[in-house]
């Protein structure tokens, strides 16, 4: 009798704390994603309805997008990365900005921003999606030191970006 109560108590307190905690990802609204290519051209996407963050914490971007990521570690051990509407938690939450600069709609350069505010230095990897090569390409980051932003250029038309194996290291 006694086992059968606590297994009742069990379900019913674990039912209320997921209920709680709202672990779903946040997912893009879909969109047409417009890049400048040139004065005569622009490259053109339908973006679906996809999750920012990945069930392996991996990152996806598109031009134009600033994404907030709630992330829960423990001593720069990475438990969990959320994609959240907006940054109510400032010390948990990296800022991520992918974007495009161009000059009377001539591409100029792609900048990823990565905002980390947290004690610990981030690193990350990063692939991007070159149009001039419609392929994947490993490509070279810094890490972003604590509390600071980092900042990526790139002279390429990169229509997507992929963030990857985060780590925080103490310094």
């Amino acid at each position: 009798m006694k086992y059968s109560i606590f297994v009742s108590f069990a379900i019913i307190l674990t039912s209320f704390v997921s209920y709680g905690q709202d672990t779903t990802q946040l997912i893009r609204t879909p969109y047409k994603l417009v890049v400048a290519v040139d004065k005569n051209s622009v490259y053109e996407e339908d973006i679906k309805a996809t999750p920012y963050v990945l069930p392996d914490n991996t990152i996806q971007l598109y031009p134009g997008e600033i994404v907030y990521i709630k992330v829960e570690q423990e001593n720069g051990i990475i438990k969990s990365m959320t994609a959240v509407k907006e940054n109510i938690n400032p010390s948990k939450t990296l800022i991520l900005s992918f974007t495009q600069t161009d000059k009377k709609k001539v591409h100029e350069l792609m900048t990823l921003k990565v905002t980390n505010p947290f004690k610990q230095q981030l690193v990350y990897n990063a692939t991007i999606f070159i149009m001039k090569h419609n392929k994947w390409v490993k490509t070279n980051v810094y890490p972003v030191e604590a509390g600071l932003s980092g900042f990526e250029i790139w002279p390429d038309i990169i229509t997507s970006i992929g963030l990857g194996k985060w780590i925080f290291k103490n310094q």
